[in-house]
């Protein structure tokens, strides 16, 4: 306790200054315009919306993603076409190739 000094009431100025801090915060301050979210919500939330407009309106703007997280989505494969997509024109030559022999047979026989 020999550090300590207790300043003396003989009205000499201390070495130290009681100062006030100013707040920061303001009084009537706006709302912030980025908002976190998780990117599980995120996801959910584009795909259960028609999301076309809002990408057309909002294409210009900048979004801040984590580097894994956009490592992870530019290394995903890309979505594969429907498989009803693939199977339409073998069902079109399939129905074409059943149609010329049920024709053949019908126009032999009758």
């Amino acid at each position: 306790m020999h550090d300590i000094k207790i300043p003396d009431s003989s009205g000499k100025k201390s070495d130290f200054e009681i100062t006030r801090v100013a707040s920061e915060v303001k009084p009537h301050s706006e709302p912030s315009e980025n908002v976190k979210v998780n990117f599980e919500k995120f996801v959910n939330l584009i795909a259960a919306h028609e999301f076309e407009d809002v990408m057309k309106r909002h294409a210009d703007e900048d979004i801040i993603l984590s580097t894994s997280l956009l490592m992870d989505l530019a290394s995903s494969h890309p979505e594969e076409e429907e498989e009803s997509g693939k199977k339409t024109p073998i069902l079109i030559i399939v129905g074409i190739i059943i149609g010329v022999v049920l024709t053949y047979l019908l126009y032999r026989f009758l």
